[in-house]
């Protein structure tokens, strides 16, 4: 009797591990698989690593398909943390199944993922952390926080710094089609001992990661070709430079134009943008400009909207609940949802975190929901996450002077 305990006590403890054998074997099969995929249509080459697990596996992150891109440089399973809206889908269960991702809310400190991480490191698993959280829709890095750092230390196993190169020219996160050009690849740019993780401070650490995952294609000097390289170009660039107006660049091929005072550029091969507008030639130097014009427009009173959106309820392991209401808008105060007679108001103090969702949506974390907007074809969510953000640290910016 005490034998058959044991063995039901062994057995219940393998049954709930995080780290299982079937999860080797289709990472094996992803590689192979997805091989003539990445060459042929991603131009994508992955440089092997003989990185052992477990590990710790940090990396910019450019593409929706990055996830396999990093795995192709290794020959063990990664556990990679994996945004709510993976876990809304209807292969949501055959994806957990398989590659058994670790959930994470977007943009919030997430306990629950942290001690899973610790989890599967634990058990012998490595785990896949891209430390932007999102993916890059500039070009540049994303912020990314000292969280990342405390981590590494936590994790007391080798991080792998992992460098994804060319992504952005071939897939950037506002466009519509792959460019065909430089090549796209992947490699491991440093790997740091847990002795060296625990021998830095955490600020040191922080800025170590934060080097050594800095990757600008536009710098790079790479070239794309497309003959849709501009299309939807305003998801990322919404406020024109030369007359102020929100959200009146309209893209068509290569082109785009001001709908309010004409300004009207190429987007080019070299990701350049030709002639320049008010002295803009780059996505991204317009893009820090425009974050930071928006948040003081608004702090004045202007108030940002669109029209012709879906307003859903996320709930994991669910599809999305459709929910009353067609407009968005964005004051200093407040977030509202209107349509059909309604008008629901989200105050900003009140919302935990507002976050970028795939091209054109955006999540915000309210009373213990997660809600979601979803544009059409030209809607710009980063605007929304812009004024948020913005508007948050400005708050509390206020509130550490007046203490002080």
């Amino acid at each position: 009797i005490f034998m058959a305990k044991k063995e039901t006590a062994v057995q219940a403890k393998k049954k709930n591990k995080w780290v299982k054998k079937r999860h080797a074997r289709v990472f094996a099969f992803l590689r192979f698989a997805m091989a003539p995929f990445a060459r042929l249509r991603y131009n994508y080459r992955a440089v092997h690593s003989d990185v052992k697990a477990p590990c710790l596996i940090l990396a910019n992150h450019q593409t929706t398909m990055d996830p396999f891109w990093v795995s192709k440089s290794f020959r063990f399973p990664i556990y990679f943390i994996t945004s709510d809206d993976i876990f809304n889908l209807k292969i949501s269960p055959v994806i957990e199944y398989l590659v058994a991702p670790i959930p994470k809310s977007k943009s919030l400190t997430d306990l629950k993922a942290v001690k899973d991480i610790l989890r599967v490191l634990k058990e012998g698993g490595s785990v896949g952390v891209f430390p932007e959280g999102n993916r890059t829709i500039s070009g540049r890095q994303w912020e990314i926080t000292d969280a990342v750092a405390k981590l590494a230390k936590a994790a007391k196993v080798p991080v792998v710094l992992y460098n994804l190169c060319g992504g952005y020219g071939t897939d950037p996160r506002w466009g519509t089609g792959i460019r065909r050009g430089n090549r796209y690849s992947g490699f491991v740019k440093r790997v740091l001992s847990p002795e060296e993780c625990a021998a830095m401070s955490v600020e040191e650490l922080y800025e170590t990661i934060k080097t050594e995952l800095y990757v600008d294609d536009v710098e790079a000097g790479g070239r794309y070709k497309s003959r849709r390289r501009a299309q939807y170009i305003e998801r990322a660039l919404y406020l024109c430079p030369k007359c102020g107006g929100v959200d009146t660049f309209v893209s068509r091929g290569r082109q785009f134009r001001c709908s309010k005072c004409g300004a009207e550029a190429e987007y080019t091969e070299t990701m350049r943008i030709s002639p320049p507008i008010a002295g803009y030639d780059r996505i991204a130097p317009w893009y820090e400009w425009e974050r930071g014009e928006i948040v003081r427009r608004v702090a004045e009173g202007e108030r940002v909207g669109d029209s012709g959106i879906l307003f859903r309820e996320s709930v994991k392991f669910e599809r999305k609940k459709k929910l009353p209401g067609n407009a968005v808008a964005i004051d200093r105060e407040n977030l509202y949802v209107e349509g059909e007679g309604e008008k629901q108001v989200y105050p900003l103090k009140d919302i935990v975190s507002l976050t970028m969702v795939g091209k054109k949506k955006f999540n915000f974390y309210y009373e213990g929901k997660i809600l979601q907007i979803k544009g059409d074809e030209r809607f710009c969510a980063i605007k929304y996450v812009h004024i948020f953000d913005g508007l948050r640290a400005a708050g509390k910016a206020n509130i550490e002077n007046k203490e002080s």
